[in-house]
């Protein structure tokens, strides 16, 4: 359990996307997890398997007796599955102990978590050298993070210059991908807050920096001031073996700019579970508990706005603003590319269709006036309605009443009638 969502919002999009809650009665959500309730063991235990698949887990299972008829030797048993998800996150920076930076290919024990599937996946912010976790090595030695990806954490730095980095191979540690090197960039940075008060600038290399330009916007840890939880950590930092910040990502939008209406701007808008929140029973916890959620949620996305490979696993959905610019794109000729070689950035391609979440229709209904069906009205279909039996009149075709068709007697009933047998209707038959 961490003081954050974002693990249980990435993973409830892998659960719609791949409709792995199909089957299930309820669903609850409160502060620190979320409960699924089946009906039968069987579907339980295959969404069970499928958390398996997607992200690092650990079950514990237990049964509870809540019924038993003695003289036909049958009990009923309520199934509880215990799942505890790996509290890491994207962006949490870790401090390895040695010997696992060793087993994980020699790789430095300064590292980020860049993704988690139902692996964890480590990259050397320095070098771009990546390395991957399995869940049974995390379990068996549990590591907490040095700093945990939190806004209240993060620093907002300009980008002031790039260039280009030679990365010197180690023939001990595992080779970087030419992918992973040319990522690589040493970035001349300043803190924002700074800018107009001091000239400090922070050269550090980064395995984002082939997505910065002078002028962008990132988030970072600054390694300088902030506290440490483990005293190795401490001690390296005092030793100098740190550097003075970390790069993360790039931040796009309003985001950026730090415009006051940044969500409405955003391109992309996500599905959500059908889920009934839990509320907490003083109204002051609830209510710092839906901001911590807004916030968490509002972190998510911007994560999701970053990392393409991330969005690759969701079904991300047009908002206004999408559909506007597509069709401005539309009518212009020259369909502008982008200018520069940003592989992250949110593309329009990459969002679809189909996802209505206002009340137009509702409203459409309302105020069309006139007598509605209830049972149409309850299913929330929009168009002109008609009374009951109208239909029929204007077909010309009698129409009888839900009343009258049920006093209709079994020998009263119509019966259907082919063509080939009109003719003999009406007709005495001898039979020798």
């Amino acid at each position: 359990r961490v003081g954050h969502k974002r693990t249980f919002l990435y993973l409830e999009q892998l659960i719609l996307k791949h409709g792995a809650h199909r089957g299930c009665l309820s669903i609850e959500t409160f502060r620190d997890g979320m409960d699924f309730y089946f009906p039968d063991k069987g579907k339980a235990a295959r969404f069970v398997s499928f958390l398996e698949n997607v992200v690092p887990i650990k079950v514990k299972s237990s049964k509870k007796l809540i019924g038993t008829d003695d003289k036909s030797n049958v009990a009923n048993y309520k199934y509880t599955n215990l799942v505890e998800i790996c509290p890491l996150c994207k962006d949490d920076l870790l401090y390895l102990p040695s010997k696992m930076a060793r087993n994980l290919g020699n790789i430095s024990r300064l590292a980020l978590v860049k993704n988690i599937t139902n692996r964890i996946h480590l990259i050397d912010p320095l070098t771009g050298q990546t390395a991957q976790m399995s869940p049974e090595a995390f379990w068996r030695e549990p590591i907490r993070p040095v700093i945990t990806a939190a806004r209240s954490k993060f620093v907002r730095y300009m980008v002031l210059g790039k260039d280009a980095v030679m990365v010197q191979q180690n023939a001990s540690k595992k080779a970087a991908t030419r992918r992973n090197k040319s990522k690589l960039a040493l970035l001349t940075v300043a803190k924002e807050d700074d800018l107009g008060i001091n000239d400090v600038q922070i050269e550090e290399h980064s395995h984002v920096g082939y997505l910065m330009k002078a002028g962008d916007v990132a988030v970072g840890y600054d390694l300088t001031d902030v506290q440490f939880v483990d005293d190795d950590a401490e001690d390296a930092r005092a030793a100098g073996k740190f550097p003075d910040a970390v790069i993360l990502r790039k931040l796009y939008g309003g985001v950026a700019a730090q415009d006051a209406d940044a969500a409405k701007q955003r391109l992309f808008k996500l599905q959500r579970l059908d889920a009934d929140a839990v509320e907490a029973a003083k109204a002051r916890k609830a209510k710092k508990d839906k901001e911590d959620d807004d916030m968490d949620e509002e972190d998510f996305l911007r994560e999701i706005e970053a990392d393409k490979e991330m969005r690759l696993n969701m079904n991300l959905y047009k908002t206004e603003i999408a559909l506007k610019k597509e069709k401005d794109i539309a009518q212009n000729d020259d369909n502008m590319s982008d200018e520069d070689d940003d592989d992250q950035q949110v593309k329009l391609d990459e969002l679809l269709d189909g996802l209505v979440l206002d009340d137009h229709s509702d409203k459409e209904m309302n105020e069309g006036g006139g007598h509605v069906n209830e049972d149409l009205a309850f299913g929330g279909l929009g168009g002109n309605f008609l009374e009951e039996g109208d239909k029929a009149a204007k077909d010309g075709i009698s129409y009888t009443g839900r009343g009258d068709a049920q006093n209709i007697k079994d020998k009263d009933a119509a019966m259907p009638v082919d063509s080939f047998s009109k003719q003999f209707l009406g007709k005495d038959f001898k039979f020798l």
